[in-house]
């Protein structure tokens, strides 16, 4: 499932399920960084999309809940900062970005919201109002041309080094994009498993074999992820989320076994 978006004035595909997994992982990331039970549940099920990826980049919650146009905003910023970080995970974001506009959320609470009759008309008029904004700019960038898209680039890069991201990432986007790539890998690894154990008499033993072995993929990623965690301004949090997420798979393989 995916669709095109504009980054930097750049028509890129998105891929809105990887969307979806990549601020999945995020609420989980943050949440196991934090011990705040009642933030916890608040990230988990109240916060949008917005806020979310906001904490991941800027360390911080906006108070406003929907605003497509800095949500791609942030969105640019969080890809200049696992760029200027690390080449070959930025590989795997070039397809990621915000999915409100498609009156979708990593939350289930709020999906169930939307789906509401009740909540779906001022959403709409929220969500309306801000993409005639977005719209607005984007084709004023776009008829403007690639000067607009440097100005663009190196307004966002001035934005990143005023809050100092790129020279570090914080622990919520490290840990994040290794959750990701591990994520990725052991989808990879386990969609070769439907053909390769077509026919077979020992089907169901052949399907938990690929299983167990995806889920072992995941944990290898994971862990040799924790010394990208380094570079993060908080390493030691980065790699308390890292272990965190070792810990739930590896209980996986134990229950499968």
């Amino acid at each position: 499932m995916g669709s095109t978006i504009f980054f930097h004035s750049r028509e890129v595909f998105m891929n809105i399920n990887d969307s979806l997994l990549f601020l999945k992982i995020c609420r989980d990331t943050i949440c196991e960084i934090n011990d705040n039970k009642e933030l916890n549940y608040f990230i988990q099920n109240e916060a949008s999309d917005y806020q979310i990826i906001n904490i991941i980049v800027n360390n911080e919650i906006p108070t406003e809940k929907y605003n497509i146009t800095k949500e791609h905003e942030t969105w640019e910023i969080f890809q200049d900062l696992i760029y200027e970080n690390n080449n070959n995970l930025y590989k795997l974001i070039v397809e990621i970005g915000p999915i409100v506009e498609y009156g979708l959320s990593s939350s289930r609470l709020i999906l169930n919201h939307l789906r509401e009759a009740g909540d779906q008309e001022a959403y709409a008029q929220s969500l309306y109002d801000n993409m005639k904004t977005a719209m607005k700019s984007a084709k004023s960038n776009l008829q403007k041309g690639s000067k607009a898209a440097s100005e663009l680039a190196a307004d966002t890069a001035k934005k990143a080094s005023t809050n100092k991201i790129v020279v570090g990432m914080t622990a919520g986007a490290g840990a994040a994009m290794i959750a990701f790539a591990a994520a990725k890998l052991y989808q990879q690894y386990l969609s070769k498993a439907a053909k390769a154990c077509k026919g077979r008499p020992d089907k169901v033993a052949c399907m938990k074999g690929f299983k167990q072995k995806a889920l072992s993929i995941r944990i290898d990623k994971l862990r040799s992820g924790m010394g990208q965690c380094n570079k993060a301004k908080n390493s030691e949090n980065c790699k308390k989320s890292l272990q965190a997420k070792i810990t739930k798979v590896q209980k996986k393989i134990d229950s499968i076994r």
